[in-house]
């Protein structure tokens, strides 16, 4: 016999089916626990025709959470710094690193990373030297630096040697170019890379601490870190691919038989492991028993509220935790960090309130969303309600899945009435607001939503689809540059072929880092200057094409000798690649 949730979810399920069918994601799961009860549904949509739930649910699918392990991130910290840094039991011979935190939170970061590496890893100052607590908060941290830390197709580039080498550089040089209205408080991929390897140098692994003190007793056993572990475990190659979705639906695996983000603590802090939402809702589940004096491992309830505690606020209705973003339901804070509001982050679908309970109860979450290119993933945390919705979806594009299915179960979850019918802002697709039921408005938003986004990704595209340039139009510009500022290389090459069997070659060009380099990417002249586009009819430019690799074209500098340079501009960007001699 179904529970009284299990009903009332499954009630939902046809807006949940025309979601995954609006978007065209190939996979979601859908992790839930409210009213004392729990259920877990997962979902799959062919390539030709409709959505369907599975019959049985299927446990052995695995979803890259990229932002989500912030918050394990931060779990981690908290156990170092509160608990092993100061624990009279433990051997001092292999607690080294700990004890080197004891203290450390309102210490400058990188006067504690210092502490804990060798002469040859030592990092520079940042900007406004940061505490470790600010960087948890995103408070007084580092720019976002995502097109550093990837090129344009998705490849991580960074190693760690990278990043302590050019970050304190690199940020005073950004913070030299503020955007207009921009205060301390920023969120960034950053800030959490530097507190993942702060971890890792205290611990000697993130990864066998993870598997420690988080893993093993929270009872998280699909949840990898490792290229090696992931490779053998049950899920085969389709139940974790990505995929991404075009603005006219068309769906394909993106970078098939390539696994991003698990070569080194650069790239697992930045896209975070592969999880189930079982596994997810195994570790919040912890912390409810935490919350209620019922420790897990070493997780106890001092440690659950320092997970919650110490906002950086933005505005009277939200702020940064350690445990996410918490934000009121009757504001725009949730879905503010999703892949929808990225596109198009002036669209009036922002408006979108969740709103009170019907009883004019106001409700708090921990909201937390994870996008990497072909995921999706989205997270609200209720402790003082026991409750949780986890959303994992293994497809992106203009219409972002995890977002408004986890809003849809908010909204029948606790019965939550948007302030008013505007707020949705999807009046010419809903004839009487009054007569639907709080499920039928998402398939309405999501058609919004999807159609305005695919306008801004078939705009990408189209300057995608710039035809190949052939290298003798422009003799001069293959060769190599170099930026001194992100330790970036362009390798540009006169391309004949896979087997050089092509008599004219056209421009291709490469983006290293250190030890890593993207796949090969088409040249293009577009007017006075070059582009980088996808390598073929499909365009398969991460979402960050969205974001930091918003601007993808280069300007050309030439003297009497030839190029002389390649420049990209933009906000809090001025990367220089000059000509590296033979």
């Amino acid at each position: 016999m179904m529970s009284f949730l299990q009903q009332s979810l499954e009630a939902l399920d046809p807006s949940v089916l025309a979601i995954l069918d609006i978007s065209n994601t190939a996979r979601c799961c859908i992790y839930c626990r409210a009213h004392h009860e729990k259920t877990h549904a997962t979902y799959y949509k062919p390539a030709t025709g409709r959505a369907q739930r599975d019959p049985q649910c299927d446990e052995d699918l695995l979803f890259q959470c990229a932002s989500l392990f912030k918050v394990f991130i931060a779990a981690c910290l908290i156990l170092i710094i509160d608990k092993l840094s100061s624990d009279p039991s433990s051997d001092p011979s292999t607690t080294v690193g700990y004890r080197k935190l004891e203290g450390a939170w309102d210490r400058p970061f990188t006067d504690v990373f210092n502490d804990l590496v060798g002469v040859q890893d030592q990092m520079r100052p940042l900007p406004g030297d940061p505490s470790v607590k600010q960087l948890l908060l995103h408070y007084n941290g580092v720019y976002d630096i995502n097109h550093i830390l990837l090129a344009p197709d998705g490849t991580p580039l960074q190693c760690l040697h990278d990043v302590i080498d050019r970050i304190s550089r690199y940020a005073n040089d950004t913070r030299q170019q503020p955007a207009e209205g921009e205060n301390q408080i920023i969120y960034s991929n950053a800030n959490y890379i530097l507190l993942a390897l702060l971890v890792d140098k205290a611990s000697g692994s993130l990864n066998e601490f993870l598997k420690e003190y988080i893993f093993k007793p929270f009872r998280m056993e699909r949840t990898f870190l490792c290229l090696e572990d992931l490779l053998h475990s049950r899920s085969n190659e389709s139940q974790r691919q990505p995929h991404v979705v075009s603005s006219d639906r068309r769906r394909r695996i993106f970078r098939p038989t390539t696994i991003l983000g698990l070569s080194d603590i650069v790239e697992i802090a930045w896209l975070g492991p592969y999880t189930s939402a079982a596994d997810l809702g195994r570790f919040f589940e912890g912390l409810l028993s935490a919350k209620d004096g019922k420790p897990v491992g070493r997780f106890d309830k001092a440690a659950f509220e320092s997970l919650g505690s110490g906002r950086s606020l933005i505005n009277k209705q939200a702020g940064y935790t350690p445990c996410g973003l918490h934000t009121s339901l009757n504001s725009t804070g949730p879905g503010s960090h999703s892949l929808n509001r990225m596109i198009s982050p002036d669209s009036g679908v922002n408006t979108h309130i969740l709103g009170k309970t019907s009883s004019g109860e106001e409700i708090s979450a921990f909201y937390l969303a994870g996008s990497a290119t072909g995921w999706g993933s989205t997270v609200y945390f209720l402790p003082s309600k026991r409750t949780f919705v986890i959303v994992l979806t293994n497809s992106s594009g203009p219409l972002d899945a995890s977002d408004l299915i986890s809003r849809l179960y908010l909204q029948e979850i606790f019965d939550l009435r948007p302030p008013k019918a505007i707020s949705w802002d999807v009046s010419s697709y809903l004839p009487s607001w009054s007569a639907m039921t709080s499920a039928e408005p998402y398939v309405a938003l999501a058609t919004q939503i999807f159609n305005e986004n695919a306008i801004k990704v078939k705009e990408l595209e189209q300057l995608d689809a710039q035809p190949d340039t052939p290298t003798s139009s422009c003799p001069d510009l293959p060769g190599k540059y170099f930026c001194s500022r992100n330790g970036q290389y362009l390798d540009i090459t006169d391309w004949k072929g896979e087997d050089n069997e092509n008599p004219e070659g056209v421009l291709r060009i490469v983006i290293q880092s250190g030890t890593k380099s993207c796949q090969k990417l088409r040249f293009a002249k577009k007017g006075e200057k070059f582009r980088i586009c996808s390598p073929g009819t499909f365009s398969v430019l991460a979402i960050d094409c969205f974001g930091a690799w918003k601007n993808l074209e280069f300007e050309v500098e030439r003297d009497g000798g030839g190029v002389k340079s390649l420049s990209r501009r933009g906000e809090h960007l001025n990367d220089i690649f000059i000509r590296v001699k033979p």
